[in-house]
């Protein structure tokens, strides 16, 4: 019997995501949680063999979430679920480990689908996903609808190079080394999933992201 864990902060999606379960015998929940404080000691207590993870969960971010999850617990696959398709999501999420991408209103063969593929060891993003990254592959973008909880930290740094402050001029702003200051800066590329400074430029002024 293969054991599901749930974190979502969405009651409609805890209950939905559990009934293709419940009816199944071959699938037993765990548990369905809307935090991820609860979430991690319940966690503590017994591991599922599969868990399907929240991209944002009150305010929590599901992708850094990811990360330590997967240190943690090796043997554990992850799913991400979210209403998002956004390529550079995907990806950030395949950096960070996930095993599968999954969006929240796929059909319930999906849900099977995808776990019986990340059992096998091999990879699963909903379709409807690849056709999207293969469009941008192409040259077709899709505006971006979801961005990435930024942390306090992120935004100093964020507000410095906007204000066209150079590596060493942030580093001894904040009182950070250099390196320090390279690695956050490539983090908020990767995680805002642009290619350079200059994108990450454009995307703060155009989406306001200073302003929260």
């Amino acid at each position: 019997m293969t054991t599901i864990g749930i974190i979502d902060d969405h009651e409609v999606v805890l209950k939905g995501v559990s009934n293709i379960f419940n009816g199944n015998e071959a699938f037993h929940v765990l548990f369905a949680i809307n935090n991820l404080t609860e979430a991690t000691q319940a966690l503590e207590k017994e591991t599922p063999h599969v868990l399907f993870l929240d991209i944002n969960i009150k305010g929590d971010d599901g992708l850094e979430a990811l990360k330590g999850l997967k240190k943690k617990y090796n043997d554990m696959k992850i799913i991400m679920l979210t209403s998002f398709e956004e390529t550079a999501l995907v990806k950030t999420a395949i950096r960070n480990g996930t095993d599968g991408y999954l969006l929240k209103d796929a059909g319930e063969n999906d849900f099977i689908a995808a776990i019986e593929s990340i059992l096998k060891g091999e990879q699963y993003i909903q379709k409807s996903v690849q056709d999207l990254m293969l469009k941008e592959a192409m040259g077709q973008k899709k505006e971006l609808g979801y961005i990435p909880k930024l942390t306090r930290r992120e935004k100093e740094i964020l507000q410095l190079i906007i204000d066209e402050k150079t590596t060493q001029e942030i580093a001894e702003t904040l009182f950070l080394s250099i390196s320090t200051i390279e690695t956050h800066r490539m983090n908020l590329i990767s995680k805002l999933g642009v290619k350079n400074v200059a994108g990450l430029v454009k995307l703060t002024l155009e989406r306001g992201l200073l302003k929260e």
